[in-house]
Parts: C-alpha cells; structure tokens; sequence
C-alpha cells in the first residue's frame, strides 16, 4: 500500500484562511505606523520653523522681512509629506504657521500649525483638537 505525499486542498486552504487574517492585522498596523512617522516629521519640521521665525523675530524685532513680507519658509518642506503657509499672514508681533499634507503622500486631510504663542492645533481625517494629534485615532 502506497501512501499519498502532499497536502490535500482543505489544508492548503486552511493555510490561505490564516495568512488572510495575519495580512488584514499587519497591513493596517503597518500604514498606521507609516503615518504616524510622517506626522512626526511633520511636527518637527514645524517646531523648527517656529524657531526660525524666533530667530527672524530676535534679529529685526519683527515677524516680518524688511520688504514686509513673511520669511519662505516652504525650502525646509521640501522632502517632507507636509506643505507650510502662513495662517493668515504673519504681522510684526504674530505669526500662524499651518503644515497641510499632501495628498500624494497619502496625508492628505491631515494639517497642523502652531502661532508665535506655541498654541498648537491639529486635525486628522478622523479628529480635530487643540493639540498635535499624532495618530488617526488619538483624543488631546
């Protein structure tokens, strides 16, 4: 009597059904982990724009350039998943700076900003707060 070598098709599917339900845990585990480290660049890069807006404030005791515009700030942006502006325009004693997520990066619906008075306020697709939210989910 011989017997059979290999698997029979119930145990390859059980084995399909397992990897599928490991797959539909990890990989949005995994996304959410991407984001939250975007978002952390972002915040960083915003609290250093802040400081440079500090520094632009301590050498002119201004907000504003001599031409009376704000400071470019959108160089220090350019290899993160976030855009800066102005919000609204900076005047001589006060300043808003918004980070917005690009939706190419797959931020989009994410925004950030912080004023000259360290106010911070955040919103995710899901939450808004008077915060930095650092996940889709998270409460201030």
């Amino acid at each position: 009597m011989q017997k059979n070598q290999g698997f029979s098709l119930i145990e390859l599917m059980i084995v399909v059904v397992i990897v599928g339900i490991l797959a539909s845990i990890a990989v949005p585990a995994y996304t959410d982990h991407i984001i939250r480290g975007k978002i952390a660049q972002g915040v960083e890069g915003l609290s250093e724009a802040k400081v440079r807006m500090e520094q632009v404030f301590n050498s002119k005791r201004s907000y504003k350039l001599d031409d009376g515009s704000c400071p470019d700030l959108s160089g220090m942006f350019t290899d993160l998943p976030f855009t800066i502006a102005h919000d609204p325009a900076c005047t001589a004693t006060t300043f808003t700076l918004k980070i917005s997520g690009k939706s190419a990066s797959g931020m989009s619906g994410f925004w950030y900003s912080i004023n000259e008075s360290g106010e911070k306020k955040s919103a995710t697709p899901s939450t808004s707060g008077s915060c930095w939210l650092m996940s889709k989910g998270a409460s201030c």
